[in-house]
């Protein structure tokens, strides 16, 4: 496997902001809640029939148990969001080869039904896939493609004439590790999007560690505990469809059996100094938060931010992740979705960059404490002007009800959607929310994006060696909800895509706060609109104010609502 060079770690900083939160319990009454079937599944429908494949024959393969990733992307620039689709391998030591299953890359057509394009497209990757990323690398106008896999990663430029370029090789960017999800941001300030990728085990299929799950030696899936991680990695985009991989003099190759382990990435402005930070969520060891120091260097801030353990001061099996306000004050929280018996973590941002654990407060011990959760996204579901949370759920281990009896553990598990009463504190709905709630798949990844463009967000859903799901968002469709929608467009000195500008929308005397981004949840690319739900507030005067990535800060006025409108940077006026 890999070797890695020495790396020694910052001095911790002094000040542990995960120790300093209060305890008190504040209760909220909720609003009037869901109608039923807040979301209904539209596969069949939509003609998508993808069957998720993981090549699982008994040998309990770690990779096997960990895959399911998605992209929303435009990438013919229709105004209507595609779909590609990840997918694994029947035998993950001979994938890449003819007759292999591939990814899938369904277009989106007029009607709004889904058909197949991946062999015309030239995208029908056939590694064993993870997950994906979508981003404007080389500031053409159109959208590129990352794939990561158990094996090596692929970059497609996109041609902007249907059909895409493996450049891997020549970009350098395949990555020789086990990846998972992956990011693309400006990480430099130089208007060119860079590319961040969390890795996971170093693990080598030929050298399989049988491990058994109790007393009766059934054969399962060994705790990542029994691996060292594997370094996250970070390539600079030096144009010209070239990267150069700083990631040991960035500082973000840590590694080891007690660090690393990344599955979820989230680029974020955690401190408000106008750059990018990186937010990755690592598997049973402690979180790292990856400052930004300039210069293209990075230290891990996490334990100093509160972001590394939860409040016992405690790793736990992170997955999925995302960041929005919450409870709307104006600073970015962070929600972490971890295995079973842990209980999912929302940490509260405080300012200046500190956070503490507010899972107990958010009312989210008990909704969140049994079942392992993937997948996951902030947005306002039902456009009520409040971020409230959406959960893929399923187990590691098959056998996860023989092995541990009487816990009531399942390995299928339903999905979660958790409301927010407005101030925070989250709800369980799921039961009262429609018949989706009802069913159980092993999910994985879900990547959230409104495919038929009328202002609420839908979600696709890989399920682990199941069939995928597309759920339509039933908002709009059931008559409740105002809404506006932003795509915003960079220039200049700003990144096209416009990731990691932020925008504040006023609208009757709230301010409602978004980062724009596509990576977040569990190894997928989001739709990387904003939306914000509108509530009972006017539909007149929204205006936004808009810090792009660059640092340019301007205000839009005379929004209007219930449709999307793109803002260009340099046509607003310009503010402080």
């Amino acid at each position: 496997m890999f070797r890695l060079s020495h790396v020694k770690s910052r001095p911790l900083l002094p000040r542990l902001a995960m120790a300093l939160f209060g305890v008190s319990i504040v209760f909220y009454p909720f609003g009037g809640g869901a109608a039923a079937d807040a979301f209904v599944d539209v596969t069949a429908e939509k003609n998508i029939s993808f069957l998720h494949v993981n090549g699982a024959v008994g040998k309990k393969l770690l990779p096997e148990s960990m895959i399911g990733g998605a992209a929303w992307i435009d990438y013919d620039g229709d105004g209507r969001l595609d779909l590609y689709l990840v997918q694994g391998h029947g035998d993950s030591g001979k994938a890449r080869n003819p007759g292999a299953q591939s990814n899938v890359l369904y277009r989106q057509g007029a009607d709004g039904r889904f058909t197949d394009v991946s062999a015309k497209a030239g995208v029908a990757d056939r590694g064993y896939g993870a997950g994906a990323a979508v981003g404007d690398y080389d500031n053409d106008g159109d959208a590129d493609l990352y794939v990561t896999n158990f094996g090596r990663n692929t970059l497609y430029r996109n041609n902007a004439n249907g059909t895409f370029t493996d450049i891997s090789r020549e970009a350098g960017v395949e990555c020789p590790y086990w990846s998972a999800s992956a990011a693309f941001a400006d990480v430099n300030g130089d208007g060119l999007l860079d590319l961040f990728v969390t890795n996971y085990l170093i693990y080598d299929t030929l050298v399989h560690k049988a491990c058994t799950g109790n007393s009766r030696k059934l054969p399962s899936y060994c705790h990542p505990n029994k691996y060292d991680g594997a370094p996250d990695s970070l390539f600079i985009n030096r144009g010209g469809g070239r990267f150069e991989d700083i990631s040991k003099q960035a500082g973000v190759t840590r590694t080891g059996r007690i660090m690393a382990k990344g599955l979820g990435v989230l680029p974020t402005d955690y401190d408000g100094d106008g750059d990018v930070d990186f937010l990755v969520a690592n598997d049973s060891v402690p979180n790292f938060l990856w400052r930004n120091l300039g210069g293209g260097r990075f230290e891990d801030a996490a334990l100093e931010a509160g972001v590394a353990l939860n409040t016992h001061a405690r790793s736990e099996a992170c997955m999925g992740i995302d960041g929005g306000d919450v409870d709307g004050d104006g600073h970015i929280d962070y929600f972490m979705t971890n295995y079973a018996e842990e209980t999912d973590t929302l940490y509260r941002g405080e300012g200046d960059g500190f956070f503490f654990d507010g899972t107990y407060k958010a009312g989210l011990i008990e909704a969140t404490y049994k079942p392992l959760g993937f997948g996951t996204r902030l947005f306002d579901y039902d456009l009520d002007g409040d971020l409230d949370i959406y959960v893929t759920r399923g187990h590691i281990v098959q056998l996860i009800a023989e092995l541990q009896p009487g816990k009531g553990l399942s390995y299928e598990q339903p999905d979660q959607l958790l409301e927010n009463d407005g101030r925070g504190r989250f709800k369980d709905i799921s039961a009262r929310s429609g018949a989706w709630f009802s069913k159980r798949f092993v999910g994985r990844g879900a990547a959230f994006g409104d495919y038929d463009n009328d202002g609420d967000i839908d979600v696709y859903i890989v399920n682990l060696s199941q069939k995928g799901v597309l759920l339509r968002n039933n908002t709009i469709e059931g008559g409740r909800g105002g809404w506006v929608g932003l795509a915003l467009r960079g220039g200049g000195p700003c990144n096209r895509d416009a990731y990691g500008s932020r925008v504040e929308l006023r609208a009757a005397g709230r301010t409602l706060v978004a980062e724009v981004r596509s990576a977040a949840s569990y190894l997928v690319a989001n739709d990387p609109r904003v939306v914000f739900g509108l509530a009972a507030a006017p539909v007149a005067g929204l205006q936004a104010r808009v810090r792009w990535a660059d640092g340019l800060v301007e205000v839009f006025e005379n929004l209007e609502a219930g449709r999307y409108q793109v803002l260009q940077r340099g046509k607003g006026r310009a503010a402080r």
